[in-house]
């Protein structure tokens, strides 16, 4: 079984993945719940849930969640942004590697000296460009922090009124 949202694999029967914590999909609760002994198992069970699930509640109704696309877009950026500083981190080993293994067999002195210009000439660019994704992986982290914090107000918020309207007698029978 796979996380929807980062790809991370993870243990059947598992509600949240164990590397972003978002709620799995795939993740049947009662069946969940019928596996530990919570609920007796049973067809008419079944078709209530079944049925809850599919039913559009009445007015005052939970809406879906705002923040939950534009997240799951940041996490995707951050992972693709992620995966390009990995590249350019083996990039910049590798040419540190070339420079150690070869500067041996160069003599010490102003060709030495030029040698080692070159390297870092090879390396100027890709180190600003390092700069440059990490400043954007900062920026999207950043982004990515406050909208869940937004998304946990909001969650909340709705929690409340949901609770609000089960006492008042509007929730489900």
């Amino acid at each position: 079984m796979f996380c929807s949202q980062c790809g991370a694999a993870v243990a059947a029967g598992t509600r949240f993945c164990t590397w972003c914590g978002a709620p799995l999909e795939g993740a049947d609760a009662a069946g969940l719940e019928r596996e530990r002994g919570l609920l007796a198992p049973g067809p008419e069970l079944g078709e209530r849930l079944e049925q809850g699930r599919r039913q559009q509640p009445r007015r005052g109704s939970r809406r879906q969640d705002p923040y939950r696309e534009r997240i799951q877009q940041l996490r995707l950026q951050l992972r693709a942004l992620k995966l390009d500083l990995r590249q350019l981190n083996a990039y910049l080993a590798n040419v540190r590697t070339q420079y150690y293994m070869s500067a041996a067999f160069v003599p010490r002195g102003l060709l030495r000296w030029g040698y080692k210009a070159i390297e870092d000439l090879r390396l100027m660019q890709p180190q600003q460009q390092k700069q440059l994704l990490q400043q954007k992986i900062f920026e999207l982290e950043r982004e990515l922090l406050q909208l869940q914090q937004e998304q946990a107000a909001w969650r909340a918020r709705q929690a409340e009124r949901w609770e609000g309207e089960g006492e008042s007698g509007s929730s489900f029978q």
